[in-house]
């Protein structure tokens, strides 16, 4: 064989594989390696809302004209009857709006109230199916039917909220005295 077509074998091989070689072209990375950021934390320390004392929502007493009575009755939270039932009358002023203390929290914005399921009487023929919450404790009346939640302002410039409540009739309603252990509401701070 010919020492130059053994040196031409050779460089086209050594050309080859440097080719080969030279196409190879490792991948470039477009990733920091590492980044830096502030996180700004915040903190609100505020007083928690209680609820002390409370006075009995009484709608007085109410008489049968025409039985059976059927519509609603509307106590408002500053203790007037503003809506009357069909066939009903009161008797004497002595009906009374209710009301909450609050003696801690004041100065809370907005707050979300829950309030229980409603209140039956004489096996529902009279259900107290909502509650209306006023006074200078609150910055306007809100209402809240029975099992639900709903939302308003403290006034904050008085620790008392007055309530007041509507009946509704759906039935003969008994003659009798009725009491029940009443509502539960929840008054919690809205962030």
């Amino acid at each position: 064989m010919d020492i130059k077509k053994l040196d031409l074998k050779t460089k086209l091989m050594a050309g080859t594989v440097l080719a080969v070689v030279s196409g190879f072209i490792p991948p470039i990375s477009n990733t920091a390696v590492a980044g830096t950021a502030t996180i700004v934390v915040d903190l609100e320390i505020v007083t928690a809302i209680t609820l002390d004392t409370t006075t009995p929502l009484d709608f007085g007493r109410i008489a049968i004209t025409a039985a059976p009575i059927s519509g609603v009755h509307v106590l408002t939270p500053a203790g007037t009857v503003s809506t009357q039932g069909v066939g009903s009358a009161m008797v004497g002023a002595t009906e009374a709006a209710g009301s909450i203390n609050i003696s801690g929290g004041l100065t809370a914005g907005n707050v979300t109230v829950t309030v229980s399921a409603a209140v039956d009487f004489d096996g529902g023929d009279a259900s107290v199916d909502q509650l209306i919450f006023g006074g200078a404790g609150i910055v306007a009346d809100t209402t809240i039917a029975a099992g639900a939640t709903g939302t308003m302002s403290f006034g904050g410039g008085s620790p008392v909220i007055d309530v007041g409540g509507r009946i509704t009739f759906s039935g003969a309603v008994a003659v009798g005295a009725y009491t029940n252990p009443g509502f539960t509401v929840n008054i919690t701070d809205i962030p």
